[in-house]
């Protein structure tokens, strides 16, 4: 009987990283965290309205095994002018029309990819001054274990720079 039950958890599981899934906190450790050096980034792209930017950021499992991530990403800036911006994490405020579905464990195949998002203003004023960034480094694992995906690209938020949690992309 026992058998039968890993049997079928080992199956269930298996149909879940096949398609990348977002899995309950109990699944979620009995998939390894995803380690940096098998991750990518990339800039998805940029929304402007209202004075506002959003930057969909994906992160790419580049290698054969399964690993998961979840919660949020911690966001670190490697190359930056003037002063960092704060960073502050945040499921609802990052966008209106970005509904995300707050920090979650996500089971990742290989070559299965999440997003993030970064929601900034673009108005500069004296007490929100933009920053230029061009380098995101994006520190992934637990703290053990931790390691970054480092991420050339260029943003000027201005004020606080809202972080999204890691979402399944379409």
């Amino acid at each position: 009987m026992h058998a039968m039950r890993l049997a079928a958890r080992t199956l269930a599981t298996a149909a879940l990283v096949s398609a990348g899934a977002v899995v309950s906190a109990k699944e979620a450790p009995r998939v390894p965290p995803c380690s940096a050096s098998h991750l990518a980034a990339a800039d998805a792209g940029t929304k402007t309205f209202d004075g506002r930017r959003v930057t969909t950021i994906i992160v790419v499992n580049n290698s054969a095994s399964t690993c998961s991530l979840g919660g949020y990403p911690q966001i670190r800036f490697a190359s930056f002018s003037q002063v960092a911006p704060p960073v502050a994490l945040n499921d609802t405020a990052v966008d209106a029309d970005y509904k995300t579905p707050g920090p979650t464990s996500i089971v990742l195949g290989s070559l299965r990819r999440v997003s993030f998002l970064l929601g900034y203003s673009n108005t500069n004023d004296p007490k929100n001054p933009c920053a230029s960034i061009s380098t995101i480094d994006i520190v992934v694992g637990p703290p053990a274990h931790s390691g970054t995906v480092t991420l050339p690209d260029t943003i000027a938020p201005c004020g606080t720079l809202d972080v999204s949690p890691f979402f399944l992309s379409r």
